[in-house]
């Protein structure tokens, strides 16, 4: 029984990671650039919903979806005012670009909402109980968001006209360009979804984390962690890599100190690049501009 509430409570951990693995890897995929403000959009997603909660919003399915159409514009504007200015100056002006925004995020969150987490009100607050089993609606809900992100991010990249054209200029823009893809809408696509998957994820795990609080560096560490684990190139390979990384976290915490288990889990991430530098399920890099 111990350790089916250890799998449920890991897998909630993975699926969470992975809404901020996907930012890593939407973003890396289109530019090559690592965006270490993920986990920090994820704290401005909880606090955004959070304001709408105190402005009388009680339907939390909807505080959800406006969270997530403000994410999207929030993305658009973070690649026009600070991913396309630096973008010139190569990966690191970009990558250091977005570590300062990062500061911007948690310092202003702060001061706008205050430094401690706050309570967020869960979308149910029942439990389903399967025999001896019982989990959360919540974590069902996470669990369900994340299924269905995955499987909407597959039909994007590889069916839809949006998302061959994502791949094409993020495969060779001087080409795309060449047969008419606008490469900059397609970045600006990237990082608006981006964006709004961890404004979204905000909400989602604000009732089991609180909303704002000082989370958002070990958020963009254990996403960016799961993204590589798995392969940082692979929308599978992020998926899986994070939730494993979750389910891993959870059994170790069980056994040895917390204190233990992140120095434990990034000795483990080092051997298995040096073992499979892409990653579990990592592709090869593609040339981005």
């Amino acid at each position: 029984m111990r350790i089916i509430d250890l799998l449920v409570s890991g897998l909630t951990l993975g699926a969470i990671y992975a809404l901020v693995a996907l930012g890593f890897h939407l973003v890396y995929r289109m530019t090559g650039v690592l965006d270490f403000a993920q986990g920090d959009k994820v704290i401005i997603g909880g606090l955004l919903g959070l304001t709408l909660v105190r402005q009388g919003l009680d339907t939390i399915l909807l505080v959800a979806l406006l969270v997530l159409i403000a994410g999207l514009l929030l993305g658009i504007a973070y690649d026009a005012l600070v991913i396309l200015p630096t973008q010139n100056n190569g990966h690191i002006a970009t990558i250091a670009a977005t570590v300062g925004i990062m500061l911007v995020f948690a310092n202003g969150g702060h001061l706008i909402w205050g430094p401690d987490g706050k309570p967020f009100p869960p979308v149910h607050r029942g439990v389903l109980e399967i025999g001896e089993m019982r989990i959360g609606y919540q974590d069902l809900l996470i669990w369900v968001v994340v299924i269905g992100v995955a499987i909407g991010l597959a039909l994007l990249l590889g069916r839809s006209r949006v998302g061959r054209g994502m791949v094409a200029a993020a495969t060779d823009p001087l080409a795309a360009q060449a047969v008419g893809i606008n490469v900059s809408r397609m970045r600006a696509i990237a990082f608006a979804l981006a964006f709004g998957l961890a404004a979204l994820a905000g909400v989602l795990v604000a009732p089991i984390t609180l909303a704002g609080g000082t989370l958002g560096t070990a958020l963009t560490l254990k996403g960016f962690t799961g993204a590589v684990l798995g392969g940082l190139a692979s929308t599978r390979g992020v998926i899986v890599g994070a939730v494993l990384l979750g389910v891993i976290e959870s059994e170790l915490a069980a056994v040895i100190p917390n204190s233990y288990v992140d120095p434990i889990v990034l000795i483990a991430l080092i051997i298995v690049l040096l073992v499979m530098p892409n990653g579990l399920f990592g592709l090869r890099r593609q040339r981005l501009a």
